[in-house]
């Protein structure tokens, strides 16, 4: 079957397949929404043979998939090769040459390319081709805050910050490259681009599954405290230990809190959280609302990242209250002590999850006006119909 759909290609550094996870959550509701006005191949980079021949589910999204292996022992290369240059280590991570090959191959046949991160923008950065990067996190500004945590220390602190320095020099520059760079706050524009109106750039929030992730009214008396993420991320790590380490024992003195941190975690990782007394781990799991279905309130103890956070707009869909850090609540409009609670020390998160423990009256109230909130700010379509128009505008 013919179709005159203009056709885009689609780079990424991970197969966006399973859909878990914030980063892939967002580039595939992006290219759910693309496919109804566009015809789309994906063309990514694979770090298994697993992820290399893995069935993919016929969602319509994408009319051609083509995977390219690129083991980690040739990433790992790649970044040793680039310490000596000012190329950020992500970037050179995922450097290939059958991926560049696949790239010049596809492109022609093409009428717009979409990359999604930096990590891949060096592969279409000098196409004629219209060219759209999806940066999602200004990813300078979470690796900055690295180095502002009191334990920052080791190998990987030192790395983050050498990082941190290169990506923000490339992040400012990559975007003349492109006729349109994507990112998913206003904080995260200020911070690359501060006092610039930066017209070629966008901001393009997250937006929320609301129809998989249906709204329940809690109970708080089981004193389950829901965390949902990737654990193969640092910053979702960190959220974690300081959690486990510093709030969560306060809690247990005065009741028996328990701390469910759900999502992909590698099984040594999850030993180490399940040693911590209250503390359980999931893995990844079919339903992030059936794992949460006896969750009271849902944590965010962010202290490093960027961006607009997926697990906060979740935790307000599925009816669980919130209490997040500062650095959390960036980005997200979201009104502080009426959708959701602030807390950025220890004791602060102990006397605002007692609070809300204390009065599931005022629990359930500020939930329903969180629910009301991402129905009203954060559905995908809503999220992505400026984007779509400023692809209209590119393609036409």
């Amino acid at each position: 079957m013919t179709t005159d759909k203009k056709k885009l290609l689609v780079l990424t550094p991970r197969l966006p397949y399973p859909v878990i996870g914030g980063d892939k959550l967002r580039i595939y509701h992006l290219c759910k929404a693309l496919s109804r006005q566009y015809s789309l191949t994906l063309l990514s980079l694979c770090e298994s043979q697993e992820e290399v021949d893995c069935e993919l589910p016929d969602d319509g999204v994408f009319d051609r998939v083509e995977r390219v292996f690129l083991s980690k022992a040739r990433s790992y290369l790649n970044t040793l090769l680039a310490l000596p240059t000012r190329t950020p280590l992500q970037v050179a991570y995922y450097r290939s040459r059958p991926f560049a090959a696949a790239v010049n191959r596809l492109l022609p046949s093409h009428d717009g390319v979409l990359v999604h991160l930096v990590r891949c923008a060096e592969y279409v950065r000098r196409s004629d081709k219209p060219r759209v990067l999806e940066m999602t996190d200004a990813i300078s500004l979470n690796y900055s805050r690295v180095k502002q945590l009191k334990n920052a220390r080791g190998l990987k602190s030192r790395v983050l910050s050498l990082e941190a320095k290169r990506l923000h020099d490339y992040e400012r520059k990559i975007v003349d490259d492109f006729d349109l760079s994507v990112l998913v706050s206003q904080t995260d524009k200020d911070y690359l681009f501060p006092g610039s109106s930066a017209g070629n750039v966008m901001v393009c929030s997250n937006g929320v599954d609301l129809a998989g992730l249906p709204y329940s009214q809690r109970s708080v008396a089981s004193r389950v405290l829901i965390f949902i993420g990737d654990m193969r991320t640092v910053q979702n790590e960190d959220m974690c230990h300081f959690f486990a380490q510093e709030v969560l024992p306060l809690l247990r003195k005065r009741a028996d809190y328990r701390f469910r941190i759900v999502g992909s975690i590698s099984p040594a990782l999850a030993e180490r959280f399940k040693a911590y007394d209250g503390v359980e781990v999931t893995g990844r799991v079919a339903s992030v609302a059936q794992a949460s279905a006896d969750g009271a309130i849902g944590v965010c103890p962010m202290r490093i990242g960027a961006g607009v956070q997926n697990k906060i707009l979740e935790y307000m869909a599925l009816g669980l209250p919130v209490v997040t850090t500062s650095c959390g609540h960036e980005g997200l409009h979201a009104q502080a002590d009426r959708d959701l609670l602030i807390a950025d020390t220890p004791q602060e998160f102990v006397d605002r999850i007692v609070q809300l423990i204390s009065n599931e009256t005022a629990a359930t109230e500020m939930a329903a006006r969180a629910r009301k909130f991402v129905e009203r700010e954060h559905g995908w379509s809503r999220m992505v119909d400026p984007l779509l128009k400023r692809f209209d505008a590119l393609l036409a």
